[in-house]
């Protein structure tokens, strides 16, 4: 569930992040390696040699959790803007707000990637770059339960979607909901098929950077070791988890009353059409050297 591209090796990468072969960037024979993630082991020594940590990754990839945890590591007082770290005027503050950069530096990436092609060309011994990475399809999955969730908070921002709200059902019109799904409306874009593209994986090759892909399910360990070389005293209130699915008081369902098919809860349809989903409204268009 992680893998690390040292300096100056190489790299290969788990079966739904894979880069091109026929780079004409140069690289090594050398593969990656794939780390322990536990306390006292092979990414506990590469933390340890780090001044400064980016943590990146798409949405619905715990990424919450991560920047509640970077903001209270730092001793911060508020979470930085979504996707700022694709922004100028948001990184140069890094500068000035105080003698010391903050160790730990996380941030979701919108959908161009070119955040994270940034910092790969700014390889350093002193830096780690780590992304975190979900499979697309369920990240997409989690993206329309989340959408879903929004719409029916607002029901009188989207209407023509949301057909009837009471205090314990929300019923959300399917295909005004497709639309909105092909759209990659807020949570449901930005995923890794926009980020890691082949000119990402060419700027890896051309620098090999320090960088780890780690899969979310990891990130209690992860917080793990960062706090114990940057934060100790927040070990004992670990895991920080921000935005995670619970049970939801409200339940959602899909209504087709165009053909008189009824409802059908959210989950169901997600199970139902999940495998094709993606295909039938092309959300991967853009998407690149992810497998060959």
């Amino acid at each position: 569930s992680i893998y690390i591209y040292p300096l100056g090796l190489g790299f290969s990468l788990p079966q739904d992040v894979t880069p091109k072969k026929d780079s004409s960037a140069a690289s090594t024979s050398a593969s990656a390696q794939c780390l322990d993630l536990n306390l006292n082991k092979e990414m506990d020594s590469l933390v340890a040699r780090a001044r400064q940590v980016f943590v990146t990754m798409p949405a619905k990839a715990g990424g919450s959790s991560m920047d509640e945890f970077a903001k209270r590591c730092n001793h911060e007082t508020m979470i930085r803007k979504f996707g700022f770290i694709e922004e100028d005027d948001q990184i140069q503050e890094l500068l000035v707000e105080s003698l010391h950069v903050a160790p730990i530096i996380s941030s979701h990436l919108r959908a161009k990637g070119d955040a994270l092609i940034r910092l790969a060309k700014y390889p350093s011994q002193k830096t780690l770059m780590i992304y975190i990475h979900r499979e697309e399809g369920e990240r997409v999955n989690s993206g329309v339960k989340q959408i879903a969730n929004h719409m029916c908070d607002m029901k009188h921002r989207y209407h023509e979607t949301v057909v009837e709200k009471n205090a314990t059902h929300c019923i959300i019109d399917e295909g005004s909901m497709v639309d909105w799904i092909a759209k990659r409306h807020r949570e449901v874009g930005g995923g890794s098929p926009d980020i890691l593209k082949c000119k990402f994986y060419d700027t890896v090759q051309e620098n090999a950077p320090q960088l780890v892909f780690l899969n979310y399910k990891q990130i209690d360990k992860l917080q793990a070791l960062l706090a114990k070389h940057h934060c100790p005293e927040l070990l004992d209130e670990l895991p920080i988890e921000k935005n995670i699915a619970v049970q939801k008081k409200k339940k959602t369902f899909m209504h087709d009353g165009s053909r008189g098919k009824g409802s059908v809860s959210l989950e169901d349809w997600l199970d139902a059409k999940g495998p094709v989903l993606e295909w039938a409204l092309d959300i991967r268009s853009g998407a690149s050297c992810q497998a060959e």
